[in-house]
């Protein structure tokens, strides 16, 4: 799901968020990340900042992207429940969100 289509902010520190899910996410980086590796990523939902683990599980080559051509894949290894229960809940919410043409 992108992030503008939710109701709740959803961002990565550091990072541009491409498009993220309840299980993971997609971030643009300057590199590829080893796939495996374990990273430690500072997740903020509706406004409350947690530092969370993830393995990534991709790294591919973006198109056309300048500065950032990496897309990183990455799976929630470790993550708070109250942080998951945030996250379902900004992910449950976008359909509400009425669509602009």
């Amino acid at each position: 799901m992108l992030p503008d289509e939710l109701a709740e902010p959803v961002a990565v520190v550091g990072a541009r968020l491409v498009d993220i899910s309840q299980n993971g996410l997609l971030l643009e980086a300057p590199v590829p990340l080893p796939p495996q590796s374990t990273l430690r990523l500072r997740l903020v939902v509706s406004g409350v900042k947690t530092e969370i683990e993830a393995r990534v599980a991709s790294s591919r080559r973006r198109a056309l992207r300048r500065g950032r051509p990496w897309g990183v894949g990455v799976e929630f290894s470790e993550m708070p429940a109250a942080v998951r229960r945030r996250l379902a809940r900004a992910l449950g919410t976008w359909r509400a969100r009425p669509r602009t043409a």
